[in-house]
């Protein structure tokens, strides 16, 4: 069966704004119904991922635990490697880590955003160092660890996956050399992803590997509801408030204008998120997210179907019962979409 009769996987995330609680209960319910992986971004500054994926691996069985992205920029790789082994131990080997350039990191902290690419690739040669057990020394641009070296003082049970967030053709060539997958963030869309698999596939074609052994993930607006208008409801509340945010890049592959995202911010500033939302029209809403009932969704979804796309992400679980609406994406949606369902 071809990727294009179906995904093989089905993935679910949130970000650091939601609570421990509805965090660990939202993924011992993803577990449950089956999803593949759990993925959970790193803002700042709200919960780290780290701490919630610890509390997850202790409460869940099987799913995957996705930490992406965390950033090369604010804790040095070696760290970030100390971490993703220390979790992957608790997690009993379901750990993926996501690195890459979070944008609102070196906003907020005033970091500087040049040379980000080369700072991504030494920040994999040193975690793999790490990760490999062995003594570790490395000269590079952005990191150096002088001789003697060091080590973790733990035994990695396995080769653990990298992934990279990328957005820009560099970094998207990066991902393809040297990472094990790719995580998109949202809004992400069709045509982004065709956009970018050409450069991810340079990249692999330097390593001497194909697109069958690397994964593609994306973070993808999903607000599922029995009701269309309840749905659309959630996502116009989502949209209004992340908008203004987004990457210009997926932005303009999703279709929004510069227009139509000053016309939000100056919405939201003089009316506030829901006052804002209101406002939205479906069709600027429908531009970012994939919004509707179940059979709309599904819809929605199976238009990344031949893209490139391999592991979607129903990021955030958009909806007023967030739990109910998990259910009905595992129940309604996940078995017209996986292959061989």
């Amino acid at each position: 069966m071809t990727a294009v009769e179906g995904f093989a996987n089905l993935g679910v995330g949130i970000d650091g704004t939601t609570s421990m609680a509805e965090t660990l209960e939202l993924a011992k319910e993803a577990d449950a119904l089956g999803f593949h992986s759990f993925w959970l971004s790193e803002g700042y500054h709200s919960r780290s991922a780290v701490v919630r994926a610890t509390v997850i691996a202790t409460s869940t069985n099987s799913i995957r635990i996705g930490l992406g992205i965390l950033s090369p920029h604010t804790k040095h790789p070696a760290l970030l490697a100390m971490d993703a082994a220390s979790l992957d131990e608790v997690a009993r080997g379901r750990v993926i880590l996501g690195v890459g350039k979070v944008l609102n990191a070196l906003r907020k902290h005033g970091l500087e955003r040049a040379g980000t690419t080369q700072l991504v690739k030494e920040s994999i040669d040193v975690i793999r160092g790490f990760l490999s057990g062995q003594l570790v020394q490395y000269e590079g641009a952005k990191f150096k660890i002088s001789s003697p070296g060091s080590r973790l003082e733990l035994e990695p049970s396995r080769d653990l996956p990298i992934y990279v967030g990328a957005t820009g053709p560099a970094m998207l060539r990066l991902a393809g050399q040297y990472a094990d997958g790719v995580v998109f963030n949202y809004p992400c869309t069709p045509s982004f992803i065709r956009y970018a698999m050409p450069f991810i596939e340079e990249g692999l074609s330097l390593s001497g590997r194909t697109v069958e052994n690397f994964e593609v993930a994306a973070y993808l607006l999903v607000a599922v509801d029995e009701d269309e208008k309840r749905a659309l409801d959630a996502a116009r509340r989502f949209v209004a408030q992340k908008l203004p945010t987004r990457h210009s890049q997926m932005l303009r592959h999703a279709g929004v204008t510069a227009e139509e995202i000053s016309i939000v911010k100056e919405s939201v500033e003089r009316l506030g998120v829901v006052g804002a939302a209101a406002e939205l029209d479906d069709e600027l809403v429908g531009k970012v997210t994939i919004a509707g009932t179940p059979h709309q969704v599904v819809t929605g979804l199976r238009q990344f179907l031949g893209s490139g796309l391999k592991l979607p992400i129903v990021w955030e679980i958009i909806g007023s019962n967030r739990r109910r609406s998990l259910s009905l994406v595992a129940k309604e949606v996940m078995p017209k979409l996986l292959q061989g369902k």
